[in-house]
């Protein structure tokens, strides 16, 4: 083989080698996300510089060259870096914030551009395919009060280098919920994902919210979301369709809830007077008839998850005026004390009556005052003969009258006043007759009884003995008395206990019964002076 034929097998081992060190591997399509970044991977051997261009006929457009920058074409200038290591024979493009524009863009990579060996790698074209990409936001679609749920914003994107960044648009009732993220890739892009969790409460139901994803220069927002929270009945609460209820008419009320889903039941309870009545239906608006005063509602609503109730309301209800029965007049000492009472709503006005010749004295004076539905009148005036005083109480929707004080001097009155008087002398002359007799018999028997003589008491006999001549005819007459002319009387007297006892020395000494068992009494003889003989039983 001569030197010619060995010169040229060296430069075909020359070139076969040169193709074979830089054979390259890179897809045929890249899918790049708006906003985020297309990576297109590349790799082959170890080398000291890459260029990549954009696919042309004619010429040869640089999209990355980091080398020379200024030779990159201005729509991708500033963009584009080769993020691989040369050494490690990484030669992967990024582009950054890719846009619509990007879509289609065809691209291939040179190796060691400068070297003079030919290369044919625009035969290994890139295709990029731009897709537009929005944040999903997912809730469960029916939460109940009370439970643990959860909000999810998603979105895909094509950048492994950064995530986007997501911002919720959410009311006041979400501010408290903790968040977790996720990122995972799904196929040839990169799933990302941030979760809300928090407590469900009654306040958040038809919350609106949303969610945004930051990629790059480009924000994207998801669609709006309605929480639908499941609740019981809440803030149930009664409205009245009529405003003025007058005593024994009607009214309409309505049952109003917040509630999730809606009362398909409603319960109403009326209380009059600690008694309870009570309607169902299913309708939120009731009519009441013969509505009286202390009357009170509540409406109960009822739905798939519960019961809620309403607080009572007292019903106002319009009546005209009633004079109350403590309504009176009363004497304090030259005055007369006047009070009337009335009850009645709206409150009423209390006037005073008298008859028609009656004038008011100057010194007239009355006083009003007011609490719960009552309305007080006291009036003080000097009493004055036939006096006569109504009391009237009025409102818009009628009036009382009541008498509180008469007074008259007509003929019947002093008749029967007359009349009551003589009853109570006679009453007083009877009771005193009445007593007069009996204290007359009580005496009369005290007389004609006979004497008991106890021991312990003391009785008093007194003999006179005027002529000592036992023949006297005076003495005779006294000797011949009878048995009850004759008697003695005793005295019960508790300081003459001493002469008791020197009557009885005198007896002893004597030696003479001075009286017998029998009451009998005896003469003395030779008695000159009158004595007083006290005389005691055996």
């Amino acid at each position: 083989m001569g030197p010619t034929s060995l010169l040229g097998l060296l430069c075909i081992i020359s070139v076969l080698h040169m193709i074979r060190c830089w054979i390259i591997s890179v897809p045929t399509t890249v899918t790049a996300v708006e906003g985020s970044c297309a990576v297109v991977p590349c790799h082959t051997q170890p080398h000291a510089r890459v260029i990549w261009y954009k696919y042309h006929n004619i010429q040869y457009p640089v999209v990355c060259d980091g080398l020379r920058p200024y030779q990159v074409e201005p729509p991708f200038r500033g963009r584009t870096y080769v993020v691989g290591k040369a050494a490690e024979g990484n030669c992967t493009l990024k582009i950054t914030e890719v846009k619509m524009a990007d879509n289609n863009l065809q691209i291939y990579v040179w190796i060691n551009p400068d070297s003079t060996a030919t290369q044919k790698f625009y035969d290994q074209i890139v295709t990029i395919s731009v897709e537009k990409k929005f944040p999903m936001i997912f809730v469960q679609s029916e939460i109940l009060e009370g439970s643990i749920f959860e909000v999810n914003c998603s979105i895909e994107h094509s950048c492994p280098y950064f995530s986007p960044l997501f911002s919720w648009s959410r009311s006041q009732v979400l501010n408290n919920m903790t968040s977790l993220t996720f990122s995972a890739k799904r196929g040839v892009l990169w799933i990302y994902r941030e979760t809300l969790q928090g407590t469900a409460t009654k306040d958040m139901h038809k919350t609106q919210i949303t969610c945004s994803a930051e990629l790059g220069s480009l924000t994207t927002t998801s669609p709006e979301i309605t929480l639908n929270v499941l609740a019981i009945p809440a803030t149930v609460k009664i409205e009245m369709e009529t405003d003025t209820v007058i005593e024994g008419g009607s009214i309409i009320a309505v049952c109003a809830a917040n509630s999730n889903p809606k009362p398909h039941k409603y319960s109403w309870i009326r209380k009059h007077m600690g008694n309870y009545s009570k309607i169902s239906s299913t309708w939120r608006r009731m009519s009441f008839k013969n509505i009286t005063r202390h009357t009170s509602l509540s409406c109960m609503a009822h739905n798939d998850i519960g019961v809620g109730q309403s607080d009572w309301m007292d019903l106002i209800v319009h009546y005209a005026p009633t004079i109350l029965p403590e309504s009176s007049c009363s004497l304090i000492e030259d005055l007369l004390g006047c009070f009337c009472h009335a009850e009645a709503f709206p409150n009423a006005s209390i006037s005073w009556d008298f008859a028609e010749n009656y004038s008011l004295p100057s010194s007239f004076t009355t006083i009003y005052t007011i609490r719960q539905n009552v309305v007080s009148g006291e009036m003080k005036l000097p009493t004055t003969n036939n006096t006569t005083i109504w009391c009237k109480a009025t409102n818009e929707f009628g009036s009382d009258t009541k008498l509180l004080y008469f007074n008259s001097t007509s003929n019947t009155s002093s008749s029967l006043m007359w009349l009551l008087w003589l009853m109570i002398v006679g009453i007083i002359l009877l009771l005193g007759g009445t007593f007069f007799i009996k204290r007359k018999l009580t005496r009369n028997r005290s007389q004609h009884s006979p004497v008991i003589v106890q021991l312990g008491h003391q009785y008093f006999v007194s003999l006179r003995f005027q002529d000592p001549d036992p023949s006297s005819d005076t003495n005779q007459q006294r000797l011949e008395m009878t048995p009850e002319e004759n008697s003695y009387s005793c005295v019960y007297d508790n300081d003459c206990v001493e002469e008791i006892r020197a009557s009885m020395g005198l007896q002893q000494h004597m030696n003479k019964p001075v009286c017998n068992k029998e009451s009998e009494i005896e003469p003395v003889a030779n008695l000159k002076y009158e004595k007083s003989v006290y005389c005691m039983d055996d």
